[in-house]
């Protein structure tokens, strides 16, 4: 009677332990996974900036399976702490859907635009060529804004096998990451210019010069405000990529006038009126007789004395037509109704 007893109790133990393990595994499992969007956000975070692979070409008999060993030893050969490769599938993914010459992008015109649709500070671009067992590897680095050339790395591997030519294609990666983290701790050098010149720039809230001014930017993310007296603060936000030149013109808007030309102009038109009106009355009056008792009086009747007022009259005349004119220019310089009078004009471009 014991043994049938022992046997149950020991089937009951084995069958708790293992639901212990299983639910043991699911707690793990759940922890893992809640753990993966963390470790991303944790990337996302800490401002690694992103590389690209654009395009990855072959030319010559290469093998399928050669070609993803390529593309794996490419992206192993540029992984870095402070960068996030993303690599040809996450890529289309990215461009799917966008207009063809994005996805078929193969020049420096339309780099940028891809740099943007994938988030990109920087591309890579890669070709491997194959003749009579020999690989010709060539990558550049493209600068996500203009889409020029930073730097490139060339290999030949000559009568290689594939996992030779695999190791070669890793160790110009890795060469070709090495520029590549060179080129991100360098400073970039903006020159900055206003129009007119003489504005205080005011980079991430510090000032750091008067326009036009050269001055070097860390990458990354950066804000800008230019202040002139008598001209609207003008602020930008912009991404810096590092070792890359570039140039800013910008045109600073005047503050809006307060005159009040309308009702001056109104004004110095109707005063301009009356000092023509007056004017020309006082002319009419030149040598036009003073009044005086008969007594003095002339044998014709005539008195001694006449009024000379051509010269009051001319100096009124004058004086009405410069105020009427005046008058004139401001009604022509008073804006619109419902717009404010603006000195000047705005504008932004910059050597992306």
């Amino acid at each position: 009677m014991l043994t049938p007893l022992l046997a149950s109790r020991r089937s009951c133990l084995l069958s708790s332990l293992l639901s212990f393990l299983l639910s043991f595994a699911g707690v793990v499992i759940l922890l893992a996974g809640a753990g993966a969007p963390s470790a991303r956000a944790e990337t996302e975070a800490s401002g690694a900036q992103r590389v690209a692979i654009a395009r990855l070409d072959f030319e010559g008999t290469i093998p399928e399976g050669l070609q993803d060993l390529f593309s794996q030893r490419l992206v192993e050969g540029l992984a870095a702490a402070h960068f996030e490769v993303l690599r040809g599938d996450d890529v289309r993914q990215k461009l799917s859907g966008r207009e063809s010459a994005l996805v078929d992008c193969q020049n420096a015109s339309c780099y940028p635009a891809v740099a943007a649709a994938l988030a990109a500070s920087y591309l890579i671009t890669a070709r491997v060529a194959e003749s009579n067992k020999t690989y010709t590897i060539v990558m550049e680095i493209i600068n996500g804004r203009t889409g020029g050339v930073l730097a490139s790395n060339r290999e030949r591997c000559e009568t290689c096998g594939a996992e030779e030519a695999g190791e070669k294609m890793g160790l110009a990666a890795s060469a070709l990451r090495d520029r590549l983290e060179a080129v991100s701790r360098t400073p970039a050098r903006f020159v900055i210019r206003s129009h007119p010149a003489g504005a205080t720039v005011m980079m991430d809230d510090k000032p750091i010069g008067v326009t036009p001014l050269d001055a070097d930017l860390t990458g990354g993310a950066h804000s800008m405000q230019l202040v002139l007296v008598g001209y609207d603060a003008l602020s930008r936000s912009f991404n810096v990529v590092s070792g890359v030149d570039e140039t800013m013109d910008l045109s600073l808007v005047g503050v809006p006038s307060k005159f009040p030309f309308r009702t001056a102009g109104w004004g110095s038109v109707a005063g301009g009126v009356v000092l023509l009106a007056a004017g020309i009355v006082t002319m009419s009056l030149d040598n036009s007789e003073i009044g005086c008792s008969s007594q003095e009086r002339d044998m014709n009747g005539h008195c001694p004395w006449v009024r000379s007022t051509k010269w009051w009259g001319a100096t009124m005349i004058g004086a009405g037509a410069a105020a009427a004119t005046v008058g004139g220019f401001f009604l022509y310089l008073a804006p619109p109704a419902g717009r404010t009078f603006m000195g000047a004009s705005a504008g932004f471009s910059a050597a992306f």
